[in-house]
This record gives C-alpha cells, sequence and structure tokens, in this order.
C-alpha cells in the first residue's frame, strides 16, 4: 500500500516514513548494489533518453498532470533521464540535490508514496521540492529491477492539489514498468559492452606473461607512430631475443621454462618508463617501443636490460641462467622509415647480436 501524507498527517513527514532497511552505511540509498545497477544503466549524470522522455509524457497525459518524471535516485542526487513538464533550472539539469527530492523517500520505504497537498503539510510545506519546484501534489511508484533494487520512482506531479486515485496509482504502476524495460535494457546493453571489452583486451594480451601479445602491440605501436609521425616525436623498437631458449624446456621442463618467460616479462617492464610499450611477439620474443618525448635518445636500453638480467641471474638458488640479444633501432621525424622498417632494422640488429654471440662461443 503506498504511504499517503495529507494535511491529517501532521506528524509524520517522508523522513520519518519511509526508514526502509538500511545497509552496512545506515541507508538504503547507499547500498552498493543499488548504486552499481544504477551505474550499468548509464542514465545518470543529466542524460537525456527518449524512450523515458515518451514514458513520462504518457504519464503526464493519462493521469492528467502538468509534471511527470521518471527519477533515478542514488546517494547524492535524483536524475530525471526522462521528464515532461518540468521546466527552470532543474529541467535544464535534469536533477536535483536529494534536498530536493520526494523521489528518494520511495526508494528507502520501498513503496510508492502519495501525497495530496503539501502546502497544508506540516512538514512537507518547508520541504524544497515545495518551496524551490513548486511540488504541491506528488504520485511515485518504485522503479524496481528484476533482483529487487529500486533504482528511483516514476512520479506524476501536480502544482495544485490532487486527491489521487487508487486507478491512478496503478497506472503508474504499469508505466514503470515500461520505464523499468528499458532501463533493464539500458544495463544490459552495458554488461554485453563491457564483456566485449573485456573480451577483447584478453585477445591482445598473451595469457601467460599478462604482456601485449603479437596482435595487441600491432595495435598500439601503429596509434603510437600515427601520432609521433603528428608531433614529430622519436621513438626506439627493442627487439629481445632469449638466447638459447629452445633448450631450456627440454632441461627443465615446460613450467619451468613457463616461470623463465614470467620473469623475463617482468624485468623488462621494470626497464622502461610509464607509457611505453612492451609486447611478447613470439615465443622468447619481446618488443618494446619506447618513446623519447625530449627528443633526446632514451637511456642505453640494451644496457639497461643486459644489467636487469645480471640481478636476475644472480639470484641465490637460480637453476638457469638467462642471457638475451638486443637489437635498437631509433625512428626521428627527420627520417620517411615507416614503422615496419623500423621493426624490421631493430629485429636485424638482434639477430646480428644472436650470431656474433654463438660464432664467439663457438671460437
Amino acid at each position: 500500500m503506498p504511504k499517503t501524507f495529507d494535511r491529517r498527517d501532521s506528524a509524520e513527514s517522508p523522513d520519518s516514513a519511509a526508514e526502509g532497511t538500511p545497509d552496512a552505511h545506515g541507508s538504503p540509498l547507499r547500498d552498493k548494489r543499488r548504486l552499481h545497477a544504477l551505474e550499468r544503466s548509464g542514465l545518470l549524470g543529466g542524460v537525456a533518453n527518449p524512450v523515458l522522455d515518451r514514458v513520462a509524457r504518457l504519464t503526464a497525459g493519462i493521469l492528467g498532470v502538468p509534471i511527470a518524471l521518471v527519477s533515478l535516485v542514488d546517494d547524492q542526487r535524483q536524475h530525471f533521464p526522462g521528464l515532461a513538464g518540468l521546466g527552470g533550472w532543474a529541467g535544464t539539469q535534469r536533477g536535483t540535490t536529494l534536498s530536493h527530492s520526494f523521489c528518494q523517500h520511495v526508494v528507502t520505504s520501498n513503496e510508492a508514496l502519495v501525497v495530496s497537498d503539501a502546502s497544508s503539510h506540516p512538514s512537507l510545506r518547508d520541504h524544497l521540492a515545495f518551496k524551490d519546484l513548486g511540488v504541491v501534489a506528488y504520485a511515485g511508484v518504485p522503479l524496481r529491477t528484476e533482483r529487487g533494487e529500486t533504482l528511483g520512482a516514476l512520479c506524476a506531479i501536480d502544482v495544485r492539489p490532487v486527491q489521487w486515485t487508487t486507478a491512478q496509482i496503478a497506472l503508474l504502476e504499469d508505466l514503470s514498468a515500461l520505464a523499468m524495460a528499458e532501463i533493464e535494457m539500458r544495463a544490459l546493453a552495458h554488461d554485453l559492452s563491457q564483456e566485449q571489452s573485456r573480451y577483447t583486451a584478453q585477445a591482445d594480451r598473451d595469457t601467460l606473461t599478462g604482456l601485449l601479445n603479437r596482435r595487441g602491440f600491432a595495435a598500439i605501436s601503429r596509434a603510437r607512430y600515427a601520432l609521433a609521425l603528428q608531433g614529430g616525436t622519436p621513438f626506439s623498437i627493442v627487439s629481445v631475443s632469449l638466447n638459447g631458449f629452445r633448450h631450456v624446456n627440454a632441461q627443465y621442463g615446460d613450467d619451468f621454462g613457463d616461470h623463465a618467460l614470467i620473469d623475463i616479462a617482468a624485468l623488462l617492464t621494470t626497464v622502461v618508463q610509464s607509457g611505453d610499450v612492451v609486447a611478447r611477439r613470439g615465443s622468447d620474443e619481446f618488443t618494446l617501443m619506447i618513446a623519447e618525448p625530449r627528443g633526446t635518445p632514451h637511456t642505453d636500453i640494451e644496457s639497461a636490460i643486459n644489467g636487469a638480467l645480471a640481478v636476475l641471474n644472480a639470484e641465490i638458488g637460480r637453476e638457469l641462467v638467462l642471457e638475451a640479444s638486443v637489437g635498437v633501432a631509433r625512428w626521428s621525424p627527420d627520417r620517411s622509415q615507416a614503422l615496419t622498417a623500423v621493426m624490421q632494422c631493430a629485429d636485424d640488429a638482434m639477430v646480428r647480436q644472436k650470431r656474433q654471440r654463438h660464432a664467439g662461443r663457438a671460437a
């Protein structure tokens, strides 16, 4: 049954009548699951939704009132993604703070709220919804998700007293179902978008090391190259390959080899700066894209990698000594090299170093 406020309810206000079931913070308005459901809708912060605007117009027309709102209530504000007839600053902003909200009491009580005449009510005539917005008569019903979270209210408002009927409240309930269908659809679209983003992110990542994979590096390096062309910012491509790694799995086992690759991935992320790109492009091959924002060559990245490898190899009890061949190629705006050409130069330099080290051992 809706809570009704008329001139006889002199001892009560929406605050005293709409306690609801508090969460750990003391108020249903701050319930985390409810707030998450609101965020999933994407309808906060002054967003206008044409479907919900239509529901508001239908509500105003069917009930014969000048104002109707689809109001979503968080822990600080009420938001009107659907509205009809509301002018002034509240209509322009499509929302107000809770100081001007009757709808918050629909959320806290989880039931309909009916006010026939706020002007004659000892408590409500001082409410800012009446004083600033001219809300004299109010009827609001919960906007409730299938999981039971009350997100706000569909409300009908008049600037004159109204004796609301049971039939009108029933119509509000039916119309609120239309509004919730749109809100739930928006939430579902949000979830699908998030899932797609997670899938895309996973597709661009190496499952073992967490670094970008070949696909992820290709996408990001192209974008960075375009920015470098536009801003004339030099960068370096670094190719890294572990020496003799094909024998590791055979000698120590696959798990040991996986841990070695994870160690190398972590090592490479420590020798770059924030914003640089590190990727695993092959089984034991890694590529770095290093920006040079000050127009000067980056710190000797080969020395940094070999120094970090020396520290790693010096760990007590380490069974495997890891070595790497490193090739570096630099792009600058005074050279018209394509990104693929720079990457090939880095790969060639890495291969030359690998061959030289192999020849040195053979000698």
